[in-house]
Formats: C-alpha cells, sequence, structure tokens
C-alpha cells in the first residue's frame, strides 16, 4: 500500500519540474503541471491525495495568480498549501503571493535541504489543522463537536461573565421512527438542515453544536430571541425542504445563573427540561426550573436503590381481587407492586415503573414478581387453599428483551403451577412498537397453555386490528369509558359495543377501575364477565388477599382450570405428533404443516437438504448410541446458525430439511449452506480413531409460484451432486 503523500510541482520549464521533483521524490511521490490550467485538472481528478502544492508564478495559459484566485473559490481546493517559486526574492513579490493565498515561498536555485525541510514543516501544519478541525466540528452538520461546544461555553462564561446566557438543548421527536420509515439519507439531511437553521436561521449572537445523535445545543444571549417564533419558523422551514410532515422538535431552556455547575450538568438540565414535555403536543419549549431539578434528583434516589431494594425485598406484591360479576364472588386476582423505601416511604407503582421501564429495570423487576406470585401459588396449593388465577404483567421490554418464553416456563416448571393459574397481562401499547414480533411471542405463551389479556383496552390506541391480530382470552376495559363522564350515553354505547364485539370474538371481557355499584350494574347488564375496583377491594397485602380466598367462586375455577388443563394436553399432544424424538426438531408431518402455513407472498426462500457423510462409519465405531449423539450435535449447529422463523427438521435417518424464508441471494444462501457444514465439522473434533463426522448439503432457492416439493427435488438433486463430487460442502 503506498503511504507517500503526494506533492504537485507546477511549472513551465521542464528543468525547474524535473529538478525539484527529483529532491522531493526521495521522500514524496510527485505530479507536474506546465502551467496552472492543467494543474486545476489534475486537482479535479486527484484533490483529495495532494498534500502540498510548489507552484512557479509567471507560466503561460494560466499563471500562477490566476491558478491562486482560481483555487481559493473552492473550499476543497483552497485547504490545499502552496509554496510559490521564484527567481527573485524580491520582497514585492513575495507579499504578493502571500496576500494571495500562498503559505510560503522559496527562491531558485532550489536548495534540497530547504526544500525538503519546508515542504515536511507546511504538510505536517495543514494535517495537524485538518485534524483539529475535525476533532473540533462535527462530520455530518459542520457543528460544533460536543467537546469544542462545551469549550466554547466555557471560554463564553469565563471572558463575560456578568452576561446573561441561557443554554438550549433539543431533541427530535420520534428521530428513530423517520430512520426507518424514510431512511437513513433523510434522517441525515433532517440533521444537517437543523444545523443550517440553528447557525443561520437564529438572529442574535450565538453559537451552536451536535451532541449526539438527534440532540443539538445552543449558547444565545437573554431575549437576543423570541425563542417560540424563531423555533417554528425554522421548524416549518425544515418540513418543507425535508417532506418529513410529521417532523417536529422539543426544545429546553436552562437559564444559566450559577458559573461553577460544569457545562455538562448544564446541558443535562436542558435536556431535563425538554423531555419534560415530550408528550405534550403544541409545546415546543420548556424551561428548567427548581421543580425538574427536586424531581431529577428524587430518580436518581430511585436509580441509586434499586438493585439494593432488590435483593432486601424492598418490593412487595400486593393482590388486587377480581369479581365474577355472574356470581359476585372472587375469581382471581392481579399481582400488583409496591415499594417500601426506607427513606421515601412506601411508593406507588407510578412513582417508580415509568424510570424502570426508561433505564432497563422493569425486565428484572417484573421476573421477580412473576416468581413470587408463582410461589404463593404454590403456597396456597400446599396449605390446601382454594385457587384463583393470578395475573401479572408482561411490559414491552420483557416481550424484545428477554426469553420469554422460556423463562415463564421455567418459572412454572419450577413451582409446579397449573398453566391455568399464571395468567399474562400485556399492555396495548405494546402493539405499537413491533407488532409482528409481539404477535409471534404471543402465540407461542398461549400455545403452551397461558391465558393471556390484553390491559388497558380503550385508555391508548385501541383498534379492532389489534383485536382481530392479537391472539387473547380475555380484554381488560379502562373504565375510563364510564367514569369521565357518566351521563353521557355515546360512551355506554361504546362501552356496550366493545364488550358486545368481545363476546363475538369468543373473549371474555374484565372492568377495571370499578368503583361504583351503578356501574357494576351497568357492566353486569351489558354482558361483561369480571370486575376489579375499588369498589370490592383495593390492592391488598397477600395475608389480606388470603381472607378473600374463603369466597372464591368455586365453579369458575373449576371449569377455568378444567379448559387450560384441556388446551395444555392439546398442545402437548400436537408437539409430540410433529416433533422429532431424537432431536426436538420438526418431523416430517411437522415440515408439512409447517411448509403448507409458509407465508407463500414471500420472497427468496431457500431450501436446504442436509445428509450426514458418514452416520454409518459412526455407527459401525462407536455403536447406535454414538450416533445418534451425533445427530443430536448437528440439530444443535442447525439451530444456532438460522433464525427464529426458519423451519427446521429431520425427516428421516441421517437426512434433514431446512427451509429458510427472506434469504437476500442465492450468493448468501450458499454461504449460508458453507457455514453450517463448516461449523459441523468444527463442532466434532477429530478423534483418536481419526474419525471426523462431516455433513454436506444441496440448495436450491424457490423460484416465483414454485411449489415447495419442487424446491426440494432440486435441492436434493444438489445434494446427490455433493455427495459425489466433494463430501462436507453446500452444492447447488
Amino acid at each position: 500500500m503506498n503511504t507517500r503523500r503526494k506533492i504537485l510541482v507546477v511549472d513551465d520549464s521542464i528543468a525547474n519540474r524535473l529538478t525539484l521533483c527529483k529532491i522531493l521524490s526521495r521522500e514524496y511521490e510527485t505530479l507536474e503541471a506546465a502551467d496552472g490550467q492543467k494543474a486545476l485538472e489534475i486537482l479535479n481528478r486527484e484533490s483529495l491525495g495532494i498534500s502540498l502544492i510548489f507552484l512557479d508564478i509567471r507560466m503561460p495559459v494560466m499563471d500562477g495568480y490566476a491558478f491562486l484566485k482560481s483555487i481559493q473559490t473552492d473550499k476543497m481546493l483552497s485547504a490545499i498549501p502552496v509554496i510559490i517559486v521564484t527567481q527573485s526574492g524580491g520582497e514585492e513579490d513575495e507579499m504578493d503571493a502571500l496576500t494571495r493565498g500562498a503559505m510560503d515561498f522559496i527562491t531558485k536555485p532550489y536548495k534540497p535541504g530547504v526544500v525538503l525541510h519546508r515542504a515536511a514543516n507546511i504538510i505536517s501544519l495543514r494535517e495537524t489543522a485538518a485534524l483539529v478541525n475535525q476533532m473540533e466540528h462535527d462530520r455530518l452538520t459542520g457543528l460544533h463537536s460536543q467537546a469544542f461546544f462545551y469549550q466554547r461555553v466555557r471560554q463564553a462564561l469565563r471572558q463575560n461573565p456578568d452576561e446573561p446566557y441561557d443554554l438550549l438543548c433539543s431533541n427530535v421527536k420520534n428521530f428513530k421512527f423517520i430512520n426507518e420509515v424514510f431512511g437513513l439519507a433523510v434522517g441525515d439531511q433532517i440533521l444537517r438542515l437543523i444545523a443550517r437553521e440553528l447557525r443561520d436561521g437564529l438572529p442574535g449572537e450565538h453559537f451552536c453544536g451536535r451532541l449526539q445523535a438527534d440532540i443539538f445545543a445552543c449558547m444565545v444571549r437573554r431575549g437576543s430571541i423570541d425563542l417560540g417564533a424563531a423555533l417554528n419558523r425554522a421548524t416549518e422551514r425544515i418540513r418543507g425542504e425535508s417532506g418529513v410532515k410529521s417532523f417536529s422538535m422539543k426544545w429546553g431552556v436552562y437559564s444559566i445563573t450559577d458559573l461553577h455547575i460544569p457545562v455538562e450538568q448544564m446541558c443535562d438540565r436542558a435536556l431535563l427540561a425538554c423531555n419534560s414535555i415530550r408528550g405534550e403536543y403544541g409545546r415546543l419549549v420548556a424551561f428548567y426550573n427548581d421543580e425538574l431539578r427536586q424531581a431529577r434528583l428524587r430518580e436518581k434516589t430511585l436509580e441509586d436503590g434499586m438493585e439494593a431494594a432488590l435483593s432486601a425485598r424492598q418490593f412487595e406484591i400486593f393482590y388486587q381481587p377480581k369479581f365474577s360479576l355472574r356470581s359476585n364472588r372472587v375469581c382471581g386476582a392481579e399481582a400488583l407492586v409496591r415499594w417500601n423505601h426506607p427513606t421515601l416511604g412506601f411508593l406507588l407503582p407510578e412513582s417508580f415503573m415509568p424510570l424502570f421501564e426508561r433505564n432497563g429495570f422493569i425486565t428484572r423487576l417484573d421476573q421477580y414478581i412473576w416468581e413470587e406470585a408463582a410461589s404463593a401459588l404454590r403456597e396456597w396449593e400446599l396449605r390446601g387453599m382454594p385457587l384463583v388465577p393470578v395475573s401479572v404483567n408482561v411490559s414491552r421490554a420483557d416481550i424484545y428483551n428477554v426469553n420469554l418464553e422460556t423463562v415463564l416456563l421455567g418459572i412454572r416448571q419450577r413451582y409446579g403451577i397449573k398453566p391455568s393459574l399464571l395468567h399474562l397481562e400485556i399492555t396495548e401499547t405494546a402493539y405499537t412498537e413491533d407488532r409482528r414480533q409481539l404477535c409471534d411471542e404471543v402465540t407461542k405463551l398461549r400455545k403452551a397453555g397461558f391465558t393471556i389479556e390484553m390491559d388497558d383496552f380503550g385508555s391508548g390506541y385501541s383498534s379492532l386490528n389489534m383485536l382481530n391480530e392479537l391472539p387473547i382470552d380475555i380484554l381488560k376495559l379502562d373504565m375510563k369509558f364510564l367514569k369521565e363522564d357518566q351521563e353521557r350515553s355515546k360512551r355506554r354505547g361504546i362501552l356496550s359495543f366493545v364488550v358486545s364485539l368481545a363476546r363475538w370474538l369468543d373473549l371474555q371481557v374484565t372492568a377495571e377501575g370499578v368503583e361504583s355499584a351503578e356501574q357494576v350494574e351497568k357492566l353486569r347488564s351489558m354482558g361483561c364477565n369480571y370486575a376489579q375496583g375499588y369498589y370490592y377491594a383495593p390492592p391488598l397485602p397477600r395475608e389480606e388477599f388470603e381472607q378473600f380466598l374463603e369466597d372464591v367462586d368455586d365453579s369458575q375455577e373449576e371449569n377455568s382450570l378444567k379448559n387450560a388443563d384441556i388446551l395444555e394436553k392439546t398442545y402437548l399432544l400436537e408437539m409430540a405428533a410433529y416433533q422429532d424424538y431424537l432431536t426436538g426438531l420438526l418431523n416430517r408431518r411437522g415440515l408439512d404443516d409447517a411448509v403448507a402455513r409458509l407465508d407463500q407472498s414471500q420472497t427468496s426462500v431457500s431450501v436446504f437438504v442436509f445428509d450426514m457423510d458418514n452416520l454409518k462409519d459412526c455407527n459401525d465405531s462407536k455403536g447406535h448410541a454414538g450416533g445418534d449423539e451425533m445427530l443430536r450435535r448437528f440439530s444443535t449447529v442447525l439451530r444456532s446458525h438460522t433464525r427464529g422463523g426458519d423451519i427446521l427438521s429431520r425427516i428421516g435417518g441421517d437426512e434433514f430439511v431446512a427451509v429458510m424464508p427472506r434469504m437476500r441471494s442465492a450468493e448468501a444462501a450458499m454461504k449460508k449452506g458453507q457455514e453450517i457444514c463448516q461449523a459441523f465439522r468444527d463442532s466434532s473434533p477429530h478423534l483418536p480413531d481419526g474419525f471426523c463426522p462431516s455433513c454436506s448439503a444441496g440448495m436450491a432457492l424457490m423460484g416465483e409460484g414454485e411449489s415447495f416439493a419442487s424446491a426440494f427435488a432440486r435441492a436434493d438433486q444438489a445434494l446427490y451432486r455433493a455427495k459425489r463430487n466433494q463430501k462436507g460442502v453446500c452444492f447447488a
């Protein structure tokens, strides 16, 4: 790789060019031009690679002065340093060249040591300046980088301690959504437009920086800008030029009063104000105040103590009874959490759960609640107490951050509780994130025997499509339908319609937040199944809730348990019928069923057929137990190198089939087949007797409208060629 820097020598004298190039060629790569016009042509081709220009002044076609004037109009070319070469050392010529943009000059005849020394010095200065500029400015937007913005703020405050300044920090609303929907190029364009508006669109004296991602900051003289009007105009211009009509920014302002506070903390306070209006439509600007500071300090206290609180079991589980509207007796409960904080006292969920959802601690707390609820159910059973289902909450973070099915099945198995006793409540807002992943996860949980409840339906972005797509058993209605205006018939009509729709979809309905006998009667008349709320009982400590278990609706419980047991047994029977007993993959019947349900609209579906190259040798040398171990090892390799949506099966003997949708290309499919074959060889080290298990593969990419049977036949033929020509690899 050539790492020598390039120098352009521009001189109409061949002798002068040869002399200078000979001196420079000891350490640099040289390019030559006989006049300014040819030099410009070279620069247009290789401007980024040229570190220095030696330039003669008096030349035909385009002289040195005209060349200097031309490159000064181009930002990129003007950054390349120029050394003037002159015949005489006249001060007038030298000053003229320096005022036109040259950095230095040397006189003829050339002194090699002087030429090399000056070239090295100027290149070093240029590269140092470029590095400093890169550190000082954000590459995408051209604004100050975070570190240099902080430095500028400190400098301004130090030089003008009596001047009143405001520090502004911004955040783009749903910037991740913009990148995903409109593409990264549009996202980058928006960031550049924001930078332009902050730099050029705001009046008065100010300077700006990009702190990270979509977070920008400005320092302005207090009172010099009508913030609301200026930011509104900037937002409208960005919407118009980007074409993203939903674009919006929020701004937080920290009025600098204490010069001893670190600049980083000032920005944190401005961002805290910005985040305080995140969900408020139409409000662009918020000012930091002491109330926000106290709230942040309180959050910091909670964050500092949350790990220790979990270890010390400061989180207590309360149970709110659910009642059957048919019998008016207890038929279930919801597990809710309270924090018995050592200094802040007894905390309700709304004071800490939003924080835990933001910082990710919610997944650990949820699992703690699941364990506690399962433990209580187990203990009640051992004590011979009547049992009712307990509902536990599953947050969005649980669905997207943990292996939810494995964790919940593990808890159920450890405590030996029936599937019907642990209900899972999933809030409707989880549906607005990644509905496909949510539906897939919930489907797996429901097949495993869990009862699924949709929580808070009616409080957020409810949709009938949600009810149609999400596999649920119980719909929980938020009683805001009736609470906000009990006399309006429209609200009662909506509630009645939703209950009727749920019953038509064969869903049971629970109303939560029930507070009056009037609400109970209305719900009962509409055909609602269950209710919970302060009318019946508030959330109770475990000991107090146990008293309610004496009044359990036994018939309801028995039917519920019976239905759940049937569901679980049906699930287990289906799994046994479709599962290969040795590897746990699908068997041939399971493969046929999975392929029949495969979305035929999916493109680039790859079909692989794998075959063990030497299973017979393994059976002969190690017995059938050794052969079985080899098959199980291959199934493990196959699982670890495929995705959750891929169809994996053992269709008999030593033959395996993998169907992989959404494969980018035939080349990517071949690479995947080779990867699996190699991984199987790597997972099976050479044994003392020289035996080394391997597999061969055949691959076919399903054509548009082609049947699976046809693609499978082509993959099988490719496998035959691999076995005949070169075992241990994948053929297509």
